[in-house]
């Protein structure tokens, strides 16, 4: 049984409308639902909140998704939780760097459903 830990997500999207829609899809199922705007705020907000999975998109005001995984990775507290990369960019390049800095899967918003994002989640949080 997950612990309500277990059932946070961990929104980095700064398109206020899709992570709007995403923490929607996310709270139908009872997931426990941070967004985060900026790639600044990631890492103090992946260590307060504590979520089982954080989904990232790559194109970031602050600082861009790449620098904002290589900060997770590289921190005791976060380096374990499984990142998500939700982005339109599509480029081969992209999609293997997300991969080799720790991603666990990548996503392109343009071509992905939401629900397959959110049953990714789920089977993350269930193994």
């Amino acid at each position: 049984m997950p612990t309500q830990h277990e059932q946070r997500v961990l929104i980095v999207e700064d398109d206020a409308l899709l992570a709007q829609v995403l923490a929607s899809s996310f709270n139908e199922v009872k997931f426990g639902v941070l967004n985060i705007y900026n790639g600044l705020e990631v890492l103090d907000a992946a260590k307060k909140f504590e979520p089982a999975v954080i989904l990232l998109d790559l194109i970031l005001p602050g600082i861009d998704g790449f620098e904002v995984l290589k900060q997770l990775k590289a921190d005791v507290q976060t380096k374990n939780i499984p990142v998500v990369i939700i982005s339109n960019l599509t480029d081969a390049a992209d999609i293997k760097s997300a991969l080799a800095l720790g991603a666990v899967e990548y996503f392109i918003k343009a071509n992905t459903q939401l629900e397959k994002i959110v049953d990714f989640v789920k089977k993350i949080i269930k193994d």
